[in-house]
């Protein structure tokens, strides 16, 4: 009964080929998926590529989550952040399937760097994506693909403020595969995040495109450098979640609850390695 209820609320919109349901990681979801302007992780690959510029250590995250308790319905990631020389790099993968029925794909090609204007640190990135759409044992469908452009940068007020913005879709590649078409819209966030004590964080988002707009807010408080708590509002949606992390792992955890569909549950799992 919830896969056709999907089917019935969720694939008319999945058939213009907007990538929503992705999976992002588990720590971004428990706050809200407020993270433009703290993109601290390698998962900010997927919201503002010039938080890559702030990992100086090779990371990398994965989850594989099963949506709103549907067998055939999966969405995962995984995440790469690289200390490269100059400039820091990143790969990363994105995919949503509804078991022989439906998927989408995004693979992301990623660079950040820093500039310090005035000692005052300002970090910028972008991604290369290649986009795939793929419609199984549907009649006169195809299964199309499309490069796109991702960019953003952060400014560091100081060492508790810190503004973030990113541009998704800058290419608005047009996916057709059936009868009709539809353009990715670019998609904009502005975000500010305020560290407390080291230990506390307090996010806001704006995200907008051409037609819809939306507010995130979320928050973060860790413990001892080891346990994390988290607290958001994602488009009205409360979401809640908890991290764990050590020297070389990280443990993510969070819930998102949907007014129709139920909540929904992500784990993703980290690994880390090098200094700081």
């Amino acid at each position: 009964m919830i896969k056709i209820l999907f089917i019935i609320t969720l694939f008319p919109v999945l058939l213009f080929s907007n990538f929503i349901g992705m999976n992002s990681g588990a720590r971004s979801i428990g706050m809200g998926n407020a993270y433009i302007a703290l993109s601290d992780e390698s998962i900010s690959i997927f919201y503002n590529p010039a938080g890559l510029a702030r990992i100086n250590q090779f990371q990398i995250q994965a989850s594989n989550q099963n949506l709103f308790g549907i067998s055939d319905l999966h969405s995962n990631m995984v995440s790469i952040a690289l200390p490269t020389s100059v400039l820091r790099s990143g790969f990363a993968v994105q995919k949503i399937n509804l078991e022989d029925a439906y998927s989408e794909q995004i693979i992301y090609l990623s660079l950040a760097g820093i500039i310090k204007p005035n000692q005052i640190p300002i970090r910028f990135g972008l991604s290369l994506k290649h986009e795939s759409v793929k419609v199984e044992d549907y009649d006169g469908s195809n299964s199309p693909k499309e490069f796109d452009l991702d960019i953003g940068f952060i400014i560091d007020f100081n060492q508790n403020l810190f503004f973030g913005y990113s541009a998704k879709n800058m290419l608005e590649p047009e996916f057709k595969f059936i009868s009709n078409g539809d353009k990715l819209k670019i998609q904009q966030s502005l975000g500010i995040c305020y560290k407390w004590r080291s230990a506390v964080y307090f996010l806001a988002d704006h995200v907008w495109d051409d037609l819809d707009s939306q507010w995130n807010f979320g928050s973060e408080i860790w413990f001892f450098d080891v346990f994390a708590a988290r607290l958001g509002l994602f488009n009205e949606s409360l979401t809640a979640g908890f991290g764990l992390r050590t020297k070389k792992w990280i443990v993510d955890s969070a819930v998102l609850s949907h007014e129709e569909l139920g909540s929904t549950y992500r784990i993703s799992l980290g690994f880390k390695y090098g200094e700081k």
